[in-house]
């Protein structure tokens, strides 16, 4: 079979289970596509040191569509509020561009020790804590913000997720309502994706070993193929985890992110 034509199917398929995944769960996607990517590219042959960078850069650029639709959603709505936005957006930008510019300087040993510590983390606090901890009793405000969102940004441009999972809870905690948490949450993604994205195709554009189809180091292959597939699944998994319990669904997240999590670690050392 053809080369560019496996990768189709395969990441078809893997946008399928992705999208479906991450409606399921309710969240943005890319704790779940990192795992796959890692596990996936050095079976079809991708050169071990763009591993990482690779999928780090390509999760980004998927953020952007999905991030898009949601933003807009809780605009309608009314849930987010542009004002706090600006302020939370400011951080973001300069945590993302720092996190671009060092993606290209950390090795995959590096960024895959660090991701999988990420998700390790987030799934104890999905199993353990959420909603227990409390920072205040109302959100930051100027450098503050722009502070924890400058932390929020450079975690989601080294570890390829959206910085949602992080905003909720933080936002969260300082007694914001959960729908506007959310709603940021969401518009965070519009600034982690596409600043990410931006980044890693200028900071990988002379990369060597890179896939055939690529920008820098996003792959275009598994972008376009992807895209419009996690936009149809995703819809059928937040339909399917309105029938299951909430508590349930978020303990199955917690373990699979954890047990994931420690897979990858203890394959930096096999």
């Amino acid at each position: 079979m053809d080369d560019l034509l496996l990768r189709i199917i395969i990441f078809a398929v893997v946008g399928l289970v992705s999208g479906f995944v991450a409606g399921l769960f309710g969240i943005g996607g890319g704790t779940i596509r990192m795992p796959i990517f890692i596990y996936l590219f050095p079976w079809l042959g991708l050169a071990h040191p763009v591993i990482m960078h690779v999928a780090t850069a390509t999760s980004m650029a998927l953020v952007i569509p999905s991030a898009i639709a949601s933003s807009r959603k809780h605009y309608k709505l009314g849930d987010l509020d542009l004002g706090l936005f600006k302020t939370w957006s400011i951080g973001l930008l300069i945590g993302v561009a720092i996190g671009s510019i060092l993606l290209p300087f950390g090795s995959t040993e590096i960024l895959q020790a660090l991701f999988s510590t990420y998700i390790i983390l987030v799934g104890f606090y999905i199993a353990f804590s959420r909603g227990r901890f409390s920072f205040g009793q109302e959100p930051p405000k100027g450098a503050k913000m722009v502070g924890i969102s400058s932390v929020v940004g450079f975690i989601a441009a080294m570890t390829g997720t959206s910085g949602g999972t992080l905003t909720t809870p933080i936002l969260s905690a300082f007694n914001m309502h959960l729908e506007r948490a959310m709603a940021i949450s969401a518009a965070t993604g519009l600034i982690t994706g596409t600043v990410g994205a931006i980044g890693s195709i200028i900071g990988g554009w002379n990369a060597k070993d890179l896939p055939s189809y690529s920008l820098g180091y996003v792959d275009i292959v598994i972008f376009l193929v992807m895209m419009p597939i996690v936009m149809i699944a995703a819809p059928i998994g937040v339909r399917v985890s309105h029938k299951m319990n909430e508590q349930t669904l978020q303990l199955i997240y917690a373990i699979l992110l954890i047990v994931v999590g420690i897979d990858l670690l203890r394959r930096l050392y096999v």
